[in-house]
């Protein structure tokens, strides 16, 4: 076989390669919301769909089934592993006396300060979620991913997540 027969044969492969590495980076397919009252951005799937609180102190985030969701809260500035507390407080109150399993809570280095992580029980089956905090000197920022248990990995949380950024 020729060289240019070769260079023909692995291009599309290239091409393949190059376009996975831009939708992975958030480049293609992805669409940003900026915050500029608190002072974010996050990319995410452009066929998710966001909502807005009148305060502009949430964000949720959600997949077109609404299988998945990923919630942006901003609040006052707080410890972050206060904030972790809150959330699991508001969570075990949200599934009715059933049971929130810790699977992790620990302090982070890097983009984030906190993470958490966590089973609960709804209706609709065993959920699966984690939360990451980032602490400022106004404000906490929490980031809390969710989705059905047995497809969270199908999800594009850990691009969403890495988008995250402050202004």
């Amino acid at each position: 076989m020729s060289k240019n027969k070769k260079i023909w044969f692995l291009l599309p492969g290239l091409i393949g390669l190059l376009l996975s590495s831009l939708v992975a980076c958030g480049n293609l397919g992805y669409t940003t919301y900026t915050n500029e009252q608190f002072g974010y951005t996050i990319s995410c799937p452009y066929t998710w769909y966001g909502e807005v609180s009148t305060d502009g102190t949430k964000c949720l985030i959600s997949d077109p089934g609404r299988g998945a969701s990923v919630m942006i809260d901003v609040a006052k500035a707080m410890p972050p592993k206060v904030a972790a507390n809150f959330l699991i407080m508001s969570i075990s109150e949200g599934t009715l006396g059933k049971e929130v399993t810790m699977i992790e809570d620990k302090p982070m280095q890097g983009s984030w300060d906190w993470y958490l992580s966590y089973d609960y029980e709804m209706t609709s089956g065993i959920f699966h979620g984690e939360a990451y905090f980032k602490q400022t000197e106004e404000h906490i920022y929490k980031l809390d991913t969710a989705a059905l248990k047995e497809g969270y990995s199908r999800y594009p949380f850990s691009t969403i997540i890495s988008s995250f950024k402050l202004q």
